[in-house]
This record gives structure tokens, C-alpha cells and sequence, in this order.
């Protein structure tokens, strides 16, 4: 074989194994949601997600709302008759975090999921950014439903 040859198969060879490397990384974390918050309201009947935080004046510090649908698919929630500044992020059956919004008290504009979300956690405005909770971060989304009474 020739030197060429073997230069080549050898840098491939390095490639490959370094692509199958970079698949392995994920920046993401686990979190474990009772470490930020206190008191976490699951609702999954369809009048209770209606209903969601509607005609609350405030929410404490440490309080999270997590809307559980019967399946995974594009979810849309809206804030009308809701009068907390509030941050959602939706979440696959995982419990990876899909995506995260702000949403403004009163408004009538959906805000929607731009992937599939099994759940969405409803908290203060600007919560996930104060806690360093970011997309692609995981919330143990079977603590919090193990601990729903």
C-alpha cells in the first residue's frame, strides 16, 4: 500500500472517531426541579389547563405550574385573563426542554411550541434565565408526577 494511502485511511479513520465523539457530548443537564422550586401545581384535566393561572394577582418566588397534555404534539397556551408576567418551557415525554417563551399578561396571541412538548412549565417571568435553566436541559418530569397528590 502505498504511503498516500495509509495518510489517508488514518485521517479518515480520526475523523470518524471523532464524529462518533462530538454525538456523545450534550451540554444539556439534569435538573432537578425541587431545587428551584417549592411548590409545583400539575394540571392535566382539560378544565384545569384552561383555567391555568387565569385571575391570579401573583404567584410566589418559588411556585411552578406544570400542564401535562394526554399525548405528545405542537401545544399552544395564551394568557388571557392572566394578569402574572410569565415564562413557559415546553418539554418533550423526556423532559428535555424544547423550548422556552415569555409570555405577557393579557394577551390573546397563542404561544406555541415549535416541537412536539408532552408538558410545559409555567413560572415568573424571566425564571429559567435567572436559574441558568436553558433549553436542552432536562426537568425529571417523573419526580414531579410521583409527587403530585
Amino acid at each position: 500500500m502505498s504511503k498516500q494511502y495509509l495518510n489517508f485511511v488514518q485521517k479518515s479513520f480520526k475523523y470518524i472517531i471523532f464524529l462518533l465523539h462530538i454525538n456523545y457530548l450534550d451540554a444539556s443537564k439534569d435538573v432537578d426541579i425541587y431545587n428551584y422550586l417549592d411548590e409545583i401545581q400539575v394540571v392535566s384535566k382539560f378544565e384545569d389547563r384552561k383555567k391555568g393561572l387565569m385571575y391570579k394577582k401573583s404567584i410566589p418566588d418559588n411556585y411552578g405550574m406544570l400542564f401535562v397534555w394526554p399525548y405528545e404534539k405542537k401545544q399552544c397556551v395564551w394568557m388571557k385573563n392572566t394578569l402574572v408576567p410569565l415564562s413557559i418551557g415546553y418539554l418533550n415525554k423526556t423532559g428535555k426542554i424544547i423550548g422556552i417563551y415569555d409570555m405577557v399578561p393579557l394577551s390573546k396571541n397563542s404561544v406555541c411550541s415549535n416541537k412536539a412538548a408532552k408538558y410545559a412549565l409555567e413560572v415568573n417571568l424571566g425564571w429559567f434565565e435567572e436559574n441558568k435553566i436553558e433549553i436542552g436541559d432536562v426537568i425529571k418530569v417523573k419526580t414531579i408526577l410521583s409527587n403530585d397528590k
